[in-house]
């Protein structure tokens, strides 16, 4: 059995307005939350070619996979750092969220485009545990559009077999596969359904889930153990109720022992980021 610890994190994009909450004055308390838990791969949202970059320097343990959102590769991405003492990242791409997922594109009547990045990661040692891989998905659904974050999820829950089974060509069938992400929805909204195969059940949804795509829990409600408060958003001084818009979904190979949403704040006092980190304890 091969314990993997994955977290999600939306760091807050780098914006002037912020004022004394601004990137600057985050970063390093965004750098210190990652390397005092230690997850062995840390997904992160939102960060600017800036932000990568600096997040790159204060994780030197990790290697970064993944581009921006524009054309050129600048803007806003959804990074994948992977611990590379303890994995090896075989393979990874980017596709965006939209009706022309291999190219550049805003999706149906998203405010900006949106991607996700995957990387398919490999037990670096040698050993018992040599050859187990995983596949890490990353993304970030629109904040404004419902109908965008509805085709997203549909385009997921499409993609994803395709990507689980390419990605583990060497291997027989698809590799095990956890999903994470600001969905910009809470646990039972439609497009967090979609994704769970479960919208399907709602006699007022117009468009069921096929139910040919690939089969995903929430780790929140599947964990053995749950740590933490029931939302994921903050205004850097407190929380903000009932908003648990960022989750971790996995297949079934996957076990969850443990979930949390984690709650560090910095030397300030204040949170580092507007979105709290979640952890997911894994083990496949």
């Amino acid at each position: 059995m091969t314990a993997i610890r994955v977290l999600s994190y939306n760091v807050r994009y780098a914006n002037r307005g912020d004022h004394h909450d601004a990137w600057h004055d985050r970063r390093d308390a965004v750098g210190r939350v990652v390397r005092f838990h230690r997850p062995d791969v840390a997904a992160f949202q939102e960060p600017l070619p800036d932000q990568r970059r600096d997040l790159r320097e204060r994780l030197p343990a990790y290697e970064f996979v993944g581009r921006g959102r524009e054309a050129d590769g600048e803007g806003e991405g959804c990074p994948v750092a992977v611990r590379s003492d303890r994995w090896e990242v075989t393979e990874s791409d980017t596709f965006w969220l939209s009706e022309t997922p291999g190219e550049p594109s805003t999706g149906w009547d998203a405010s900006h485009p949106r991607i996700a990045t995957w990387a398919r990661v490999e037990r670096a040692a040698a050993g018992p545990d040599g050859g187990d891989a995983l596949l890490v998905v990353n993304t970030h659904f629109d904040h404004v559009s419902a109908r965008a974050r509805r085709g997203s999820a549909r385009l997921l829950r499409d993609r994803l077999p395709e990507v689980a089974t390419a990605s583990g060509a060497e291997s027989e069938g698809s590799v095990p596969t956890v999903l994470v992400g600001d969905l910009n929805c809470t646990p039972g909204s439609e497009p967090h359904r979609i994704l769970l195969d479960d919208a399907g059940n709602d006699e007022n949804n117009a468009e069921p889930a096929d139910g040919d795509g690939l089969a995903l829990r929430d780790a929140a409600a599947a964990a053995d153990l749950r740590h933490g408060p029931e939302t994921s958003l903050t205004d850097f001084a407190r929380l903000i109720d009932g908003r648990r818009i960022d989750h971790a979904l996995v297949s079934p190979e996957l076990s969850v022992e443990a979930f949390a949403t984690l709650t560090d704040r910095d030397d300030r006092g204040r949170y580092p980021s507007d979105h709290l980190p979640i952890l997911a304890r894994l083990s496949l």
